[in-house]
């Protein structure tokens, strides 16, 4: 990446008005999205509370207990990953499988986001159209805060690698938008994207999965920051694992970039599971998404992060967090928009 003579100067510390003015032509930030982001975005459940299930409480948060006793099938001290790879293992196509699948997508359908601004919308406007957020989950947040953001200022790219039950795309023309809407090409209704469930050999060659994985490999491979927030790539998912890792080491050995690992569990044990991405010491850790470099550097985060790893000085924060409704948002990052838009229009 370029160094600009600002970003070289004498002093130690970069402050907060020379990132927002003047940012960088610089590689992608990846966000990798799991289930953990979710459930720190909401601590006390969505907007009507309904509660955030994690793989762990599944079953008991979305009510599966009944069903399960009716076909006597065991389901203690087993957690919905597990329980629904053994069922799907015996028979695909059993009335209990088919039966989990339409409880849990109408339960993740039901969800909702509050009004005010949530840690999915901050994640959103502080990243840039050259940034991919690609999550796991199968809850709508992500589209829905993209979906009220947009328009409003220049987002990120999004996907859904495991489907979602907000997304519907057209096979023709390539297009994605809300379930039950239309292509704006063809007119015709929005195929609903297929949620892959927790089996050990998923089927990544779905035509719409498919073309989501595609589009986050080639962006990890360009990236500058890999940001994974609250996603422990279970044994179910061991060829998601190895699909970003073959894309993340495709070009060398990454001693430049950075990993940035948001998660509730103990240090020692997320780097180490995360080792084959991890270079060295080039390695960001928090328990907090507000206390990450995305939020407190907003729309500048790879190069907050360029300053300390390759100048050696200390970056001065400007947190989105601080603001608590949509036009304080907008209003505060509008400098950073009108620096990029400048940026665009010198290339």
């Amino acid at each position: 990446m370029p160094v600009s003579p600002l970003y070289s100067s004498n002093k130690n510390i970069i402050s907060s008005k020379q990132l927002i003015h003047k940012p960088h032509r610089i590689k992608p930030h990846v966000v990798l999205l799991g289930a953990g982001a979710s459930k720190q975005a909401f601590m006390n459940g969505d907007a009507k509370g309904k509660k955030i299930p994690l793989m762990e409480d599944l079953i008991e948060i979305i009510g599966l207990e009944s069903d399960l006793k009716n076909h006597k099938i065991s389901y203690k001290n087993k957690n919905f990953e597990l329980l629904y790879g053994e069922l799907y293992n015996d028979n695909p196509n059993s009335r209990i499988v088919k039966i989990l699948e339409e409880k849990v997508f109408k339960y993740f359908d039901e969800l909702s986001l509050p009004t005010y601004p949530t840690l999915y919308d901050y994640l959103l406007v502080s990243l840039r159209p050259k940034d991919v957020i690609a999550t796991f989950n199968w809850d709508p947040f992500l589209f829905d805060a993209y979906d009220r953001n947009f328009g409003k200022l220049p987002l990120p790219q999004i996907l859904h690698l495991h489907g979602n039950v907000r997304v519907g795309y057209c096979k023709i023309h390539k297009t994605f938008g809300r379930n039950g809407e239309f292509c704006p090409e063809c007119l015709n209704p929005y195929t609903p994207s297929k949620l892959l469930y927790p089996i050990a050999e998923k089927n990544y060659s779905d035509e719409f999965s498919n073309g989501e994985w595609k589009v986050l490999e080639y962006h990890l491979q360009k990236a500058f920051t890999l940001t994974i927030f609250g996603y422990g790539s279970p044994e179910t998912d061991k060829k998601a694992f190895e699909l970003l890792a073959n894309s993340w080491k495709a070009n060398g050995r990454r001693e430049l970039e950075t990993v940035e690992i948001i998660d509730i569990k103990d240090e020692e044990f997320v780097i180490n599971h995360w080792k084959e991405f991890v270079y060295s010491h080039h390695y960001l850790y928090f328990t907090d998404f507000n206390k990450s470099w995305i939020p407190t550097h907003p729309r500048r985060s790879c190069e907050a992060i360029y300053v300390p790893t390759f100048l050696g000085k200390f970056v001065e924060d400007f947190s989105i967090c601080t603001e608590s409704t949509f036009q304080q948002v907008f209003a505060k990052l509008k400098p950073l928009v009108i620096a990029e838009e400048k940026l665009n229009k010198n290339e």
